[in-house]
């Protein structure tokens, strides 16, 4: 049964509607232009650039596969490239091409099914941690899932956790995502060149001081570039027989050779700050919506309960706990972390009979396509059950986008949902979260959509099973 997922404020359950305003951070008193074709295109205009937003999802399916050639990450992915360096989330054309079919096996299931012995470790280490705290936990479920999901990711990366680092690469990341956000307010009106660009981001990584308020982002690009070296040349020098992920990039090669080391240091850093931002946000939303859902939430430990019976999870475990994967995958349609997608045309095209102009910058908002009822029905309740095996499969292809779509889709996509997974059957066989009454919960809208005041939770202990 679909329930409701009341939420403490309007602002708080309602869609993200007003997309000139939230995807790009301004308002109609900061020159934007707008007019709308119909109820599925709007285009406006900021400064000098053109926008185009495609809100249905026939639309956003041509953009993604037949149309692919024709756009290419748009500006706004200069921000990540600068931090990130040259991956499969910031490459284009051929050398995007090359490196995506270099690197796709790594993430076969017969890999990630020898990496989960590396994933469940994190996850008994912080539930060990939590039993000893003495009385009622109180934890702040957003920090909570960043710590843990970078220390999931970490171990199945490096093959080790970050423990204490885990606190400051979190908070820096926090940073800066907002800092982007800040910065890319400015970049709405009049993107520069992108050459000009990375120049000009590339003193990031130099020892000349840049003035306030970029020497923050300026530390912490140094603080995580020299963390995921000192970890890449450690391996290359001393190479173990660890299954992480890390191993299996130092041994990839084709025609053209193996992977430079520059290349691995940026796939390393991108999976590593991608990879659990994204996990993190979508599962502190999950546990969220099910403290608000007890019905969907009792189902859920009804399922651990019977499937697991008290033991930890194993790789054939997962496929038995359907219920479990579906309540992630619902909170990423109900809460969106990549809430928007956005591209720039390299070349005129034509989208559903709508002229996009060569260099608009088109939007697909993910967060409102997932709250559309013509593809989801009675899209403000908080239904698992549109996951099941079997069920949606009259919904278009691109009316669910929680990690894109295409050949683009994110390559960690099936990581990410064994992640979930563990991390909620092992977390739901010892603590059921409710809310702390009266924090105040409240989507912000960075790069990724998390809660703008975190989310304080209380753990409640579990007294079942051996």
């Amino acid at each position: 049964m679909a329930i409701p997922a009341h939420a403490p404020s309007k602002r708080t359950s309602t869609p993200l509607a007003t997309y000139e305003a939230l995807v790009i951070g301004l308002d109609h008193r900061a020159g934007i232009i707008g007019r709308v074709k119909n109820a599925d295109i709007l285009r406006f205009r900021a400064g000098t650039r053109r926008y185009a937003v495609l809100n249905h999802p026939d639309y956003v399916d041509h953009v993604l596969h037949a149309g692919r050639p024709r756009y290419e990450k748009s500006f706004e992915y200069e921000m990540l490239r600068a931090i990130l360096g040259v991956s499969l989330f910031t490459d284009e054309g051929e050398s995007w091409q090359r490196h995506r079919t270099l690197l796709g096996p790594m993430f076969a299931r017969r890999h990630l099914n020898g990496l989960i012995d590396l994933m469940i470790d994190p996850i008994r280490v912080r539930l060990d941690a939590l039993d000893t705290e003495p009385g009622r936990v109180e934890v702040d479920m957003v920090s909570e899932m960043v710590q843990l999901t970078l220390n999931v990711v970490g171990n199945a990366l490096f093959g080790t956790q970050f423990g204490r680092i885990a606190v400051r690469m979190s908070d820096m990341v926090t940073g800066g995502l907002r800092f982007a956000e800040r910065l890319e307010r400015v970049f709405v009106i009049a993107a520069p060149p992108r050459q000009l660009w990375r120049a000009t981001a590339a003193v990031a990584f130099t020892p000349i001081p840049l003035p306030p308020p970029f020497r923050r982002i300026q530390r912490i690009v140094r603080i995580l570039d020299g963390e995921v070296w000192a970890l890449v040349h450690d391996r290359a020098a001393h190479r173990t027989d660890s299954p992480d992920l890390l191993n299996l990039m130092l041994e990839t090669s084709d025609e053209n050779g193996p992977l430079p080391l520059r290349r691995v240091r940026d796939e390393a850093l991108t999976f590593m700050l991608a990879g659990h931002e994204t996990t993190a946000n979508a599962m502190s939303w999950m546990w969220y919506l099910l403290a608000l859902n007890p019905v969907a939430r009792a189902r859920l430990l009804t399922e651990v309960d019977t499937v697991l019976a008290g033991r930890p999870p194993t790789v054939a475990d997962l496929p038995r706990l359907p219920w479990t994967a579906a309540c992630f995958q619902e909170a990423m349609r109900y809460y969106s972390p990549a809430w928007v997608i956005p591209r720039v045309a390299v070349e005129d095209d034509v989208v559903g009979g709508h002229h996009i102009r060569r260099g608009t910058t088109v939007i697909m908002p993910t967060h409102h396509i997932h709250h559309d009822a013509r593809w989801w029905p009675d899209p403000e309740e908080f239904d698992p059950a549109r996951f099941l095996p079997g069920a949606g499969r009259d919904r278009p292809r691109s009316a669910y986008l929680p990690f894109g779509g295409g050949k683009r889709m994110c390559i960690g996509s099936s990581f990410a949902l064994m992640e979930a997974v563990l991390i909620t059957a092992m977390f739901s066989q010892r603590y059921v979260f409710d809310l702390v009454p009266g924090h105040p919960v409240e989507p912000e809208a960075t790069l990724t959509l998390r809660p703008r005041h975190g989310l304080r939770m209380i753990a409640r202990r579990r007294h079942i099973g051996p």
